[in-house]
């Protein structure tokens, strides 16, 4: 873990290390960071018996921060928490890391550090979201901003690979998000990768689809570049939180209003705990060669434990050994 990116750094992480080591007591963890600002925090998980000494530092000064670009990243942050993490999942001593940092760094160190899988020109981001009737993967979320026909024909195939480790379905079906269904809408680019997914033997395609269909389940994996993709999934998370703020705003209403408001409170509150951010947090870097999952930069302990989930499921289905096959399916038929 690199106990040291996002806005509240190791504070959300070292609770969350122990929350999962209770719940898995064959599991075993490393911190990446300077030693002496998380000893404290662990001395004050240790009276949790389950920990034992299966949470340990890897002490490292160095540190990626939110201002850090890749470049900078690249040339002057090989020895950060972020790169030394990154380094112990490339020699195998780790089964993958997960980070609150920096995404341009995250993006250019893991690039550097563990290399691409043969045939991807670029990694993605992406994660489950909750869907009326399951979930939908959505990708990319922010890694790629300028996308070719053919890079997201390739987020496709390993949005596919990821979303059957998720719900363990082989029959899913893919779209393109776009400004609206018709064919004849959206960018010359985006119009060229729906031509080339159509061709694709190993593609089940459904069209386009716009932002509110992610979340109907109509389709099991939505692509996009990092823009869309990014924005789609903040907007969301913004409707979300506002959920929560009416609930409250009714609470403080007058006898009259809050005797109607009753049940229209429980239901926000049902919908908002079923669909809260936090629940999914953790996305995966598709396309390199380990399992490396980006938490949100403002992940609450609780929203950190939640990537640390999707990083052992990731870990025990080893998706990114999978994506490497899958990837080399497609150079042998092509």
């Amino acid at each position: 873990m690199d106990a040291m990116g996002g806005d509240l750094g190791p504070r959300s992480v070292v609770p969350a290390c122990t929350r999962f080591l209770q719940r898995f007591p064959h599991a075993e963890l490393m911190l990446f960071g300077p030693r002496t600002q998380l000893q404290d925090l662990i001395d004050r998980e240790r009276r949790h018996r389950h920990i034992g000494e299966r949470l340990q530092i890897a002490s490292c000064e160095q540190v990626v921060t939110q201002s850090c670009n890749p470049v900078q990243a690249l040339r002057h942050k090989r020895d950060s928490s972020m790169a030394m993490a990154l380094k112990a999942v490339a020699a195998g001593g780790a089964d993958a890391m997960v980070t609150s940092g920096n995404t341009g760094a995250l993006f250019a160190l893991s690039r550097s550090i563990l290399g691409t899988l043969e045939g991807v020109r670029r990694p993605a981001l992406g994660k489950s979201l909750p869907t009326e009737s399951g979930s939908c993967f959505l990708l990319d979320l922010g890694a790629n901003i300028g996308c070719s026909a053919e890079d997201l024909l390739q987020f496709a195939r390993m949005g596919l690979e990821a979303q059957r480790v998720h719900i363990g379905r082989r029959d899913l079906r893919v779209a393109l998000l776009n400004i609206g269904a018709e064919a004849h809408k959206g960018t010359e680019e985006i119009r060229r990768a729906a031509e080339l997914f159509e061709a694709a033997p190993d593609i089940d395609y459904a069209g386009f689809v716009e932002g509110h269909d992610i979340f109907t389940g109509v389709v099991d994996v939505v692509v996009c570049d990092g823009l869309m993709g990014n924005v789609a999934m903040k907007s969301a998370e913004g409707v979300i939180r506002l959920m929560g703020q009416k609930a409250f705003t009714i609470e403080q209403k007058g006898p009259f209003k809050r005797l109607f408001g009753q049940m229209a409170i429980k239901l926000l509150r049902k919908w908002r705990t079923q669909v809260e951010p936090a629940r999914y947090n953790g996305a995966s870097f598709l396309g390199v060669q380990g399992n490396v999952i980006k938490s949100h930069g403002g992940a609450s302990s609780e929203a950190f434990y939640r990537a640390m989930i999707t990083a052992k499921e990731c870990a025990e289905a080893d998706l990114a050994a999978r994506l490497a096959r899958a990837m080399a399916r497609v150079q042998v038929e092509s």
